[in-house]
């Protein structure tokens, strides 16, 4: 991610995250992606992709883990 990302705080967004070979997807809040970023940054250990246009049904996804963790300040 080269360009500052923007999601809106009141709506969700489906994510991928890349280990290795492995994808992981989840369903995750807008406000916490800035976060999310923002600490992927600081040591680039994984792969992230924002999806905005999925075909899939989002909703049935799990909840990015520890969420909560990065909605704080």
């Amino acid at each position: 991610m080269t360009a500052e990302v923007r999601f809106r705080s009141d709506s969700d967004v489906y994510l991928r995250i890349w280990l290795a070979d492995i994808a992981f997807d989840y369903w995750a809040d807008g406000a916490a992606i800035p976060s999310l970023v923002r600490d992927w940054r600081k040591k680039r250990w994984c792969t992230i992709e924002l999806i905005q246009n999925a075909i899939d049904d989002c909703r049935l996804l799990p909840r990015l883990p520890c969420e909560r963790l990065f909605l704080g300040p």
